[in-house]
């Protein structure tokens, strides 16, 4: 019957939050799929397109379009497989994902131009879906295409199993299935004594009731032993072995050349309570007995003593459910004997690898065997071939390959061995390009190289930095930024002389800060010359912008104003010409004269026209205004030259009538300046 070794090289490969495996072209490899499942939510299919590929018959269902998918590929090593993906079954996105209403389908095809669905058993329940295909051809390249419907989009889980059927047994000796290796298997399902139960008659199993039959030739002398784990830990199983010498005449079973035999009752010990219960048996290397019986007896666990299997002998293994039909087991074998089967085995040598006129030879190595088939990958220069070689081929596209090597036996027996490696000429040597040559807190340090379709893109750097992308961009949040950053590029297994690049410290940034005599804000008039004062920090270099077109890099500028105007006051300070930091101070108001303007009246009526106690004055280095009643309360101040009284006390407007003001200052000169007077107010 079948058998499949399985040889894969495991190939990691990490979802990402943009999908790279979005198109068909780009289908994210998978292998070790012997019961491969991926973490809770590793994949998605969010910010997916649509392919255009028309939407399978198993979906019509399910969906009305072809939905947001992405892909998948391997290369079959088994004839079944069983796919599924899981999403959101939980309610909270907690098992599997958070993907609804999943649908998945499987493709045969190398080309992506050309799409050959495979039709299988596609069940969906809730936001789980199942796909069963049966069929495969070993070593050809499958696709699987995860979409949802109603155009979902998420997280999911996935599982693959590419697995060959199980070993179907027969019920009598003549019928036994032939075992081709020790490779363990599953029966998942026992019935029925077949057209003679009686075969086991004489031995401690007694009649047959619920049969399986196996046969296997032992390949060299060695031990055997084995252990039995029914499916339903209940059932009572039993099994006898038979030597059935060189020819394997099943007309020779009998008590005689049964050389092992258990059928002790571990699953129910009410008519020996001294026995212990089990539910396993087999045969192990502690045991001394070769036999229990169905009745009590000292010591009984289900395990009696290994056998040495003698090379060429035809060995026979019948197991019994004592207990019920319908129910299976599981068996894993051990020892150093093996069984005469197809061994499927190759060797691989690349030949000027990573160049351009690389090649790989693959030697077949393989022992016991009536016919083979190689199948070796997509884009190779050979295909399918049935002769042992060695085969020397060469692959027109990179990218991770499979080569299959099939050892066909007798019996319908075969065996699997593959290899994955990867095809890829070495790359250039990449060039790094940042945007700067030094960088402040708050900044970004942006590393570009020139993405190549094709190759694969590594990044390390300071403080655990990695990235996979061709560029990358760090925020400079912290002073720990700063460091090696090396870039490796490869292409499979050939990578270019990796580059690095170093980015200095990280700069502290400034603070621009600044006064000025006199101070701002100021009423002044023309020509006036003032005088700056930098009280920046952590900078090297300034620029002083006055606000009239006139600049300054002086660290403490003067500075005259020649004409009328309303000008802003901007420094910029730098540290190393990279980081900077500004401040704006307003405003100096220029006029022709030196003036001194106080009103005598003014109408705070909301009319927006003379609204205001607006005193005029210029040339000030310090002001002091404040307003009194005819009793002497004080009723507004300001030291603010551009502080006007809008004619309100305490939020509340002022009666119509005469108002007093005092004025106190200095002027540019350092002479004190006092006035007072009168101000009536009109409503």
């Amino acid at each position: 019957m079948r058998y499949v070794l399985f040889l894969l090289v495991f190939i990691s490969v990490a979802a990402r939050s943009q999908p790279a495996n979005d198109a068909c072209d780009n289908a994210m490899l998978l292998s070790n799929l012997n019961n491969y499942c991926s973490a809770d939510a590793q994949f998605n299919n969010s910010a997916a397109t649509s392919s255009g590929v028309s939407i399978p018959s198993s979906w019509t269902p399910h969906a009305s379009s072809d939905g947001l998918d992405v892909w998948f590929k391997f290369t079959a090593v088994a004839y079944d497989i069983n796919i599924s993906v899981t999403g959101d079954v939980s309610g909270g996105g907690s098992r599997g994902g958070t993907m609804l209403k999943p649908l998945v389908a499987l493709y045969s095809t190398d080309d992506c131009s050309a799409f050959s669905q495979i039709i299988g058993s596609l069940s969906v329940n809730g936001n789980a879906a199942l796909l069963y295909v049966g069929g495969l051809t070993v070593g050809q390249e499958y696709k699987i295409r995860v979409s949802a419907a109603n155009n979902n989009t998420g997280t999911f889980k996935l599982c693959v199993n590419n697995y060959n059927p199980g070993i179907e047994p027969g019920q009598d000796c003549s019928t036994a299935a032939l075992l081709c290796s020790k490779q363990g298997f599953t029966n998942s399902r026992v019935a029925g004594a077949g057209n003679n139960n009686q075969e086991s008659a004489e031995t401690c199993l007694g009649s047959e009731r619920n049969t399986a039959w196996y046969k296997f030739i032992a390949a060299n002398a060695g031990t055997l032993t084995f252990v039995i784990t029914p499916s339903v830990s209940t059932d009572d199983f039993d099994w006898v072995l038979y030597d059935l010498g060189t020819t394997g005449d099943c007309s020779g079973v009998n008590a005689a050349n049964a050389i092992r035999c258990a059928a002790g009752h571990g699953v129910d010990n009410s008519g020996c309570p001294n026995e212990p219960l089990y539910y396993k048996t087999g045969m192990n290397l502690t045991e001394t007995d070769q036999s229990e019986a169905g009745s009590c007896g000292d010591g009984q666990n289900g395990f009696v003593q290994y056998i040495n299997m003698v090379q060429g002998h035809i060995y026979a293994l019948l197991i019994d459910n004592f207990s019920n039909a319908n129910n299976g087991f599981s068996i894993e074998f051990g020892g150093t004997g093996e069984f005469l089967g197809p061994q499927s085995k190759m060797s691989f040598v690349a030949n000027n690898q990573c160049s351009a006129n690389q090649s790989f030879t693959f030697t077949n190595e393989s022992a016991y065997y009536s016919g083979l088939r190689w199948n070796f990958g997509a884009g190779a220069d050979k295909a399918v071939l049935t002769t042992a070689g060695p085969h020397t081929v060469t692959y027109s596209s990179p990218g991770i390959k499979t080569v299959v090597l099939e050892a066909i036996g007798e019996g319908g027996c075969f065996t699997v061995a593959t290899k994955t490696f990867a095809v890829g000429v070495t790359p250039a040597q990449p060039v790094i390009v940042p945007n700067k040559t030094n960088f402040c807190i708050k900044d970004t340090i942006r590393l570009t190289t020139t993405e190549v379709p094709g190759l694969t893109y590594s990044w390390t750097g300071p403080s655990g930095f990695t990235s996979d992308n061709a560029s990358v961009a760090i925020p400079v949040k912290d002073f720990d930024v700063a460091g090696e950053y090396i870039l490796s590029v490869s292409s499979g297994d050939c990578f270019a002389s990796s580059v690095s690049i170093t980015i200095p410290p990280v700069l502290i940034n400034p603070t621009a800060a600044f006064r000025s005599v006199p101070d701002l804000p100021a009423k002044l008039s023309w020509p006036v010359t003032i005088t700056f004062f930098n009280d920046s920090r952590n900078a090297d270099t300034y620029l002083w912008d006055f606000g009239d077109g006139s600049t300054s890099a002086e660290t403490d500028p003067m500075h005259t104003y020649t004409t009328a105007g309303d000008y802003d006051v901007t420094l910029t300070a730098f540290k190393s010409t990279v980081c900077s930091s500004s401040v704006m101070k307003g405003k100096f108001v220029i006029r022709a004269i030196g003036t001194l303007f106080i009103p005598n009246t003014f109408t705070p009526n909301g009319d927006n026209i003379n609204d205001e106690f607006v005193v005029t004055v210029t040339n000030l280095l310090s002001y002091h205004l404040r307003i009194f009643n005819r009793w002497g309360d004080l009723l507004f101040e300001t030291n603010s030259i551009f502080g006007n009284w809008n004619g309100l006390h305490n939020g509340n407007p002022v009666p119509m009538g005469t108002y007093y003001y005092v004025i106190d200052g200095a002027d540019l000169n350092g002479s004190k300046i006092k006035e007072s007077g009168s101000v009536t107010v009109i409503r």
